[in-house]
């Protein structure tokens, strides 16, 4: 045997090995980035109505049934309307098992109501694994007409479709709702996702779905979607509400959810 060989190859196998987890390491930003996290802009020109805000608690509990199974809790929702005058209910898609043996999905709110849907209102998104574009991951259920008269508390979409860095916000938890809403500030936003630093840290278990509010407008900015803590700090990523009206409005399958599939 060759000693100087095999030692030649296996320094050389040893350096590019060497190479390669150096260069995934300095490649780790961009494939796996981390929560936004840094000072906060100021506060912002808004050039939108002032409004205010929801009378009543607007973020919900989502319970999922499965075939053969109880329902069990499945994150936070709430309830919206969009421009053409439909109502829809929004919630994560990764709160839920999509692959086929959903039945149902319930709604609660703080007063003991519940809302039951079984139908998606549009083919439903995918979860979000570590991309930065949180538009993808998300679900819209059918609401029924009689939900209107119904004791929920039904947003309305901010015009604008995402808030603007340095605007003050309020977010309304489905679970967690008895430690009483959270505020924060837009760190950063655009047509892809925003981040919100949050005035203090909290557990934000089983609150994706919630609905995240403009202090300014009073409306629906947004769905909560990740979490992380920062300094001290819950930071708080969101599907901007201008993403999930435009997948309402393009819905054209209203599907059972008995009979989805995914793919």
């Amino acid at each position: 045997m060759n000693l100087k060989f095999v030692f030649r190859g296996t320094v050389l196998a040893l350096l590019t090995l060497a190479i390669l987890a150096f260069a995934a390491y300095r490649s780790l930003p961009r494939l796996l980035p981390g929560i936004p996290y840094g000072p906060t802009p100021r506060s912002p020109t808004i050039t939108a109505l002032r409004g205010n805000l929801p009378v009543g608690w607007p973020g919900m509990e989502a319970y999922a049934t499965y075939e053969g199974r109880k329902p069990k809790p499945a994150g936070s929702g709430f309830i919206f309307r969009l421009p053409s005058g439909g109502i829809v209910a929004a919630a994560a898609a990764h709160s839920f098992d999509l692959t086929g043996t959903l039945q149902s999905v319930r709604f609660g709110s703080q007063e003991d109501s519940s809302l039951q849907m079984s139908v998606f209102h549009g083919a439903p998104g995918e979860r979000r694994t570590f991309s930065m574009d949180l538009t993808n991951d998300y679900v819209l259920f059918a609401v029924a007409d009689g939900a209107r008269e119904a004791a929920f508390v039904i947003l309305e979409p901010d015009e604008r479709g995402t808030p603007q860095p340095g605007e003050r916000i309020v977010l309304y938890p489905g679970f967690g709702a008895v430690n009483g809403p959270r505020w924060g500030t837009i760190l950063e936003s655009d047509r892809k996702g925003a981040w919100a630093v949050m005035d203090e840290a909290f557990e934000s278990g089983s609150m994706s779905g919630s609905p995240i509010v403009s202090l300014h407008t009073g409306r629906v900015v947004g769905m909560a979607l990740a979490a992380g803590l920062k300094e001290g700090h819950t930071v708080i990523g969101m599907h901007p509400i201008g993403s999930l009206v435009e997948k309402g409005l393009e819905a054209v399958d209203f599907i059972p959810l008995s009979e989805y599939e995914e793919q």
